[in-house]
């Protein structure tokens, strides 16, 4: 049983699912095999006590069962085809429409067209706040052409519901092609855009003005265009279709939707392009009022780094210490302490409050390298512009220390040895000595890899 799929599936449901699950078994309607249900309550005694190592050991199942080996993988399969129908309901019956349609479609190939009108009544109302993505438009479709098909057996034909649902698949096929567009552009390499079906009639028809009433399609569209491109032409229209169309699409494609406009303003801003600050913190700032930012709720912590990293940039002092505390709980709960004060630390030293910063990075110890890499930097630079030579000097030897011992960072590891070397070289100067001072210049603007650049320079030319 060790990596069995069906140990891993059990493990993977909730406690309500698993109770759920017991009544699917314990069903003459799914199981009808005692043994089953037996293997199914003993798996489940073994997860619940958090032994999943147990649960896996087929020697302990066979003594459990009293059954030999073509014995028990018979009834492991039995189970598993158990869970695998309940899963599949599971998420069937999460979807209402879906549920109802079902139930209309069996009822028109009954001949049952007095109780199909009844039950399909309720489908042809569309909640206003509902995403119009494209599994809405897909729905649509199959509404529609539902309806149509009743009425052509019928003979009670309705032009209008084939027409809406010609329009629901075309809008279906639209969304769908230019979303694989962007996932193809997203991983270049896997399959080319041009080869996505339906994606080159897409963009001819989009670009005719067809889908121009579609907000949904012309997101899409943008995003599309944005990623192949670059160009800003496309970023502002698709800023707009945000901040006007609350709901328009469910939380998780809402976020990918995000995520490429944030993406082509930090690539703006690695050109140079300074007012892209402001566009990546309101898209951010949007994007956490919508809830999309998040994962679930867990805010990932590169991401909390980069909104505080731009809100100081444009000196929002307040609100990026507001965010630190509100979105602090919103952190992965391994990671929260050691980000939360990382960032704060990181808040305090941008203000040059100096004393705030230096007394968390004293406090505290990182355990992600890079954060610790940082922590350190920020305490030389402090050391060095407060004049404590004598911390200083200590805290550059053991940063020799730490970067011998963390040799595999990669280029990180190149950035801050660089930079360890030339803070000494930086103090061994001696006044009046322009020569190695200019030297020292040029190395430091030459040196390919070298964190703190700019403080390095900036302190040169003092």
């Amino acid at each position: 049983m060790q990596q069995s799929p069906l140990v891993r599936t059990i493990a993977a449901l909730s406690t309500r699912e698993r109770k759920e699950l017991r009544n699917w078994v314990q069903s003459p309607a799914f199981n009808r095999r005692p043994e089953v249900e037996q293997l199914y309550d003993w798996l489940c005694t073994q997860l619940e006590k958090g032994d999943e190592e147990t649960a896996l050991a087929k020697t302990a199942a066979r003594q459990h069962l009293s059954t030999e080996e073509p014995g028990l993988r018979h009834t492991m399969s039995f189970l598993f085809q158990v869970v695998k129908q309940y899963l599949a309901w599971n998420e069937w019956s999460s979807d209402p429409i879906a549920n109802r349609l079902h139930l209309c479609r069996a009822l028109r190939k009954k001949g049952l067209a007095q109780v199909f009108d009844k039950e399909f009544k309720p489908l042809q109302t569309n909640d206003p706040n509902q995403p119009q993505n494209a599994d809405f438009q897909l729905q649509r479709y199959q509404l529609h052409f539902e309806q149509w098909e009743a009425q052509h057996r019928t003979g009670q034909t309705d032009a209008t519901q084939l027409a809406a649902a010609n329009e629901a698949f075309g809008l279906f096929i639209a969304m769908k092609a230019l979303r694989h567009g962007c996932a193809a552009l997203d991983q270049p390499g896997l399959l080319a855009a041009e080869q996505i079906a339906w994606l080159p009639e897409t963009l001819t028809a989009v670009e005719a003005g067809r889908f121009a009433a579609a907000p949904a399609v012309q997101v899409y569209y943008r995003c599309f265009k944005i990623m192949q491109t670059g160009e800003e032409t496309h970023f502002l229209p698709l800023k707009t279709l945000l901040a006007t169309h609350n709901d328009l699409l469910p939380p998780q494609e809402l976020r990918d939707v995000y995520l490429v406009a944030i993406n082509f303003c930090i690539k703006k801003l690695n050109t140079g392009a300074r007012h892209f600050i402001r566009e990546a913190l309101d898209l951010y700032r949007a994007g956490l009022e919508r809830q999309v930012i998040q994962d679930n709720g867990i805010l990932a912590k590169a991401t909390y780094q980069n909104i505080l990293l731009l809100a100081i940039a444009v000196e929002e002092w307040d609100w990026a210490r507001d965010f630190l505390e509100h979105y602090r709980p919103a952190l992965p709960s391994s990671e929260r302490h050691n980000t939360y004060h990382f960032n704060l630390a990181l808040y305090y030293f941008r203000k040059k409050d100096y004393p705030a910063a230096q007394d968390i990075l004293r406090r505290v110890e990182f355990r992600d390298v890079f954060h610790n890499l940082d922590a350190r930097r920020m305490l030389v630079r402090i050391y060095y512009d407060r004049g404590e030579l004598q911390a200083l000097d200590a805290l550059l030897h053991s940063f020799r220390i730490y970067l011998q011992r963390h040799r595999n960072i990669g280029y990180h590891r190149d950035l801050n040895v660089n930079f360890v070397r030339n803070v000494q070289r930086l103090l061994n100067l001696e006044p009046g000595d322009t020569d190695t001072r200019d030297k020292l210049r040029r190395r430091i603007s030459e040196e390919p890899y070298l964190a703190e650049r700019e403080w390095l320079l900036g302190h040169l030319d003092r």
